[in-house]
């Protein structure tokens, strides 16, 4: 599977220079926003195709401008990112979306704007705990879920082979794990201090054969046999030019 590798910015950067720009336009169509400019696409959904390369993934709930806009202008979107070797992944049961790396078809690999990265060991365990809590959760009634910290860092301690000795240096590897989940949105920041709500993204980047996959071969690690080591978890479905 690949997942996003993306560090970016929120999409609160429409300020009022672009409302002004919005105001110029008519309701025709796209019209030359700049001197030499060809492009076919109306303004919004320029902003829109900017979001969705800049973000890990956009969202109804937290990007619901972008959100009205991809749905509207859904397989021209879509169009865009095929003409750079990339798919524009839609859930409308968890209304996300994200891109990720195309793959032609017989083998052979696309040029590609984005960084292939994965999961780390870490990273994957905290992948497959959260996928379980947040069906879980979701299914006894409970529309949004959160976890704290230092639960996180304790399931991650788990799956510490018995031969590690070195706790204070798994412990500071447990919670870069969770901080590059916060940093990857897959973790949303609530009001509380190392308390974090799981995005619905989880649901979209780990099926549930994939996640079956992945835990067994962290149980294997586990009990001492060949599993998941460092770069060998669920690749990151969106990532980053």
């Amino acid at each position: 599977m690949t997942d996003p590798d993306l560090d970016e910015a929120d999409s609160a950067d429409h300020d009022g220079s672009w409302d002004d720009l919005d105001r110029m336009l008519d309701d025709d169509g796209p019209q030359a926003l700049f001197e030499g400019d060809c492009g076919q696409l109306a303004l919004e959904v320029r902003r829109t195709f900017v979001s969705l390369l800049k973000k890990r993934y956009i969202s109804a709930e937290r990007h619901p401008q972008d959100w009205r806009v991809l749905m509207e202008n859904r397989s021209l979107l879509e169009s865009r990112f095929n003409d750079i070797f990339l798919q524009l992944v839609v859930s409308g049961d968890y209304e996300v979306a994200y891109k990720r790396q195309a793959s032609p078809d017989g083998g052979g690999v696309f040029p590609t704007v984005l960084h292939d990265t994965t999961y780390n060991r870490e990273q994957t365990i905290l992948m497959v705990h959260l996928r379980a809590v947040f069906r879980s959760k979701r299914a006894s009634g409970e529309d949004v879920v959160f976890v704290d910290a230092e639960d996180l860092v304790q399931e991650i301690a788990n799956y510490r082979p018995a031969s590690n000795t070195n706790h204070l240096n798994d412990e500071k590897t447990a919670r870069r794990a969770v901080e590059a989940l916060v940093t990857s949105d897959i973790l949303l920041k609530s009001s509380e201090d190392d308390r974090y709500r799981i995005s619905s993204i989880i649901e979209v980047l780990l099926p549930v054969n994939r996640v079956q996959e992945l835990y067994e071969s962290l149980v294997r690690t586990r009990s001492g046999g060949p599993g998941t080591g460092d770069n060998s978890g669920p690749d990151q479905e969106d990532r980053q030019p």
